[in-house]
């Protein structure tokens, strides 16, 4: 009885017959595959190198990303934040006003309303928008808002150009 190479053998076989299967047969078919699945995997090795690559580079990025935002938030909270309503956006947090630039420390009582300055909004304004507003303003006014200045943010920008728009006006 004979049956075709496809069809399972009716009993079993001999052990001469497996060992040779497993000794022969088996490594050839194995590498047969390898053979035909090699080009394709060595395809695939380059893209997948370069992909690793590409995301441990995302990776670090990230990765110093959050330390650096980490290190910015353990820091805000180690220093004691300066008062926001007495510090102008545009200078350093942590500076002492500059007295030398002053006229006089002015009293309370003499500090006018802001209200009555001549440039409207003053609170709203920015030192550099004040700054370039100054020029057009008489002694008088000039005079006002350094009083104001003076009894409040002690800008140094803004005070330091009324001191300069009063040296070039003597």
């Amino acid at each position: 009885m004979t049956t075709a190479p496809s069809s399972p053998p009716d009993g079993p076989r001999p052990p001469l017959a497996r060992l040779v299967e497993l000794a022969v047969v088996v490594p050839v078919e194995v590498g047969s595959r390898l053979i035909e699945a090699v080009p394709v995997v060595v395809d695939k090795v380059p893209s997948a190198a370069e992909r690793v690559k590409r995301e441990i580079v995302l990776a670090r990025f990230l990765g110093k990303l959050v330390v650096d935002q980490g290190v910015r938030e353990l820091r805000s909270r180690l220093t004691p934040e300066p008062d926001l309503d007495d510090r102008s956006a545009d200078e350093p947090e942590h500076r002492e006003p500059d007295r030398d630039l002053t006229v006089t420390d002015v009293p309370t009582d003499d500090v006018p309303d802001v209200a009555t300055l001549a440039l409207a909004d003053y609170d709203h304004l920015s030192s550099a928008q004040i700054v370039g507003k100054l020029d057009g303003l008489d002694d008088a006014e000039r005079e006002a808002i350094e009083r104001y200045e003076t009894a409040g943010r002690h800008r140094r920008t803004i005070l330091g150009k009324l001191d300069q728009l009063r040296t070039a006006s003597s």
